[in-house]
Formats: C-alpha cells, sequence, structure tokens
C-alpha cells in the first residue's frame, strides 16, 4: 500500500512538474513573441514616419494640406459659376466702377469670386462667390469681413476647399469684385436676424477649451439653462457685444468691429431673488482680427 502512495505521489508531481513546465515554457514563448512583434513595431517605425504616405513618399504635413484658395479675376470665373450669378442679378449686371467702390460705407457688402487650390489628396478644385461686408476702402482693396453662406471652405471628398471662412478679414482686390451693393434696410430682430450662426460654442468649464472667434460674425452658446434674470459679464471694459437672440438653449451673439483684440471670458449669471447671483456658465473666446 505504501509502495502505491508512493507511486502515486511520484506521478503527481511528475504531472506537477509537466504541467508547471508547460505554463513556464508557454509563459516564455507568448513573452518572447510579444517582445519580438514590439520590436518589429519599433523598426517599422524607425523605417516610415507615422505620417508617411502609404506609398512610401515623404511625409505629409498639416501646413501643405491646409485648405488655401485664391480670388479669381471678374474674367476668368467658370462660366458656369458666373451663368448662376448673373441669373441672380439680372441681365443687366455690370461690375461696380472706381467711383462707386471709392464711395463704399460699412454698411455696404461685395462679391467676389475664389478658388480653391488642390492640396495632397485633395486634387479638385472649386469656384465659389462670396459676400463679405465692408470695413475700409483702399486705393487697390477693399477690406471686408466674410459674411455667410459659404459652402466650400473645408475639404471634401476629391475637393480642396478654398480657406476663406465666414468671420475672416480679406483684402479684396478691386479687380475681382462682382458687385457692390448696400442691402435693403430690415427689421428683422431676433435668433438669426444678423445671418447663421458661424459656430456653436459649449461652455469652457466644461470644455476645458479657449475659442477663436471674429467681430461682426453671430455665434451660438450653449446654455446649461436659460432664464429670464441671466445677466452677462465680460472681464475688459474695452470688448462689447450684442446679445442677439435665443433660440432653445441657444443665445446668439455678436461682438461689436470695435472691441479690443484678444482674449476675454465671458460669464452668464442667474440673479436669483433669494440667493443672489448663481454662476451658469462661462466661455473662454480668443477675438481675432
Amino acid at each position: 500500500m505504501e509502495d502505491r502512495m508512493t507511486a502515486m505521489k511520484t506521478v503527481g508531481i511528475v504531472a506537477a512538474t509537466v504541467a508547471a513546465t508547460a505554463l513556464i515554457g508557454g509563459g516564455a514563448y507568448w513573452f518572447y513573441r510579444r517582445r519580438q512583434k514590439k520590436k518589429d513595431a519599433e523598426a517599422e517605425e524607425a523605417e516610415a514616419p507615422a505620417d508617411a504616405d502609404d506609398d512610401g513618399s515623404d511625409p505629409v504635413t498639416p501646413e501643405e494640406r491646409r485648405a488655401r484658395g485664391h480670388y479669381v479675376p471678374r474674367t476668368e470665373i467658370d462660366a458656369d459659376v458666373m451663368k448662376k450669378f448673373e441669373e441672380a442679378f439680372g441681365g443687366g449686371y455690370a461690375p461696380p466702377k472706381d467711383e462707386v467702390i471709392d464711395h463704399l460705407t460699412q454698411e455696404d457688402v461685395v462679391l467676389f469670386g475664389v478658388e480653391s487650390e488642390p492640396v495632397p489628396g485633395y486634387p479638385e478644385t472649386r469656384e465659389e462667390v462670396l459676400t463679405a461686408k465692408v470695413r475700409t476702402v483702399e486705393r487697390s482693396v477693399v477690406r471686408a469681413r466674410v459674411i455667410g453662406p459659404v459652402v466650400h471652405a473645408e475639404h471634401h471628398g476629391s475637393h480642396a476647399g478654398h480657406g476663406f471662412r465666414v468671420g475672416d478679414m480679406v483684402e479684396v482686390p478691386r479687380g475681382v469684385i462682382l458687385l457692390a451693393a448696400r442691402p435693403k434696410p430690415t427689421e428683422a430682430k431676433g435668433y438669426d436676424s444678423q445671418g447663421k450662426s458661424a459656430a456653436t460654442f459649449q461652455p469652457s468649464h466644461k470644455t476645458k477649451k479657449t475659442y477663436e472667434i471674429h467681430p461682426g460674425t453671430p455665434y451660438d452658446l450653449v446654455m446649461p439653462y436659460i432664464t429670464e434674470d441671466i445677466e452677462w459679464y465680460v472681464d475688459r471694459e474695452l470688448v462689447k457685444f450684442e446679445l442677439i437672440g435665443t433660440k432653445g438653449l441657444h443665445q446668439q451673439i455678436v461682438f461689436s468691429e470695435g472691441s479690443m483684440r484678444g482674449g476675454v471670458t465671458l460669464r452668464a449669471l442667474d440673479r436669483d431673488p433669494e440667493t443672489g447671483l448663481v454662476f451658469v456658465a462661462r466661455w473662454e473666446l480668443d477675438i481675432q482680427p
């Protein structure tokens, strides 16, 4: 009986030893494969940078892919684009003369053509007629701020975007101006009365982001809630803004052209009759030129 027990113990020890050896061997092999894969991956990264193209060509930088475009002279605008433009403004269309441009004011707008430029990955181009609100009239250009709508600013599919965005300050050469006009007076007030919002911003105290904005351009702020007792505060005296209107929990605002450029904090506070001012939301903004 004792010999049998000894034999069984021996078998158990052998079995345990075989199992342990298998586990160690399997673990060692797994560790070896993992280490080898890591070395192979590091070697591949060393040979081909992360931003290299699949064909092994030189890496393409974000700057090379940036949406960009140029002004299009009146005589070079695509026939289809020009046809739609002329149809919109009637058969008697004629480009403005210099004396008309000389007397433009900040109540006026200019229309001009732009074309996108091909960049890596986006070989096709687009043309678009844009509208901009006049800021100053100079000898060779009109400085103006782009207003919406803008359709082809960004890349899409195989088409390159032209990079002219709502809110951008542009210097439009006189020779590319298609039309100069004064919009009809309107009594429209409230949300979207000054154009569609260029962007919508969640509160910075949640996103930890600072948003770039332009003067004279509507933006939507996403409010946690809205009451009749909301009060607004900016932390710089030389920054002025206007509340345009409300739609749901979106509060639309626009900063004046006369506002000092740079960083500004905008806060919404709720004046509670019992507890006083209650924090609602905060936006960190950077006013661009």
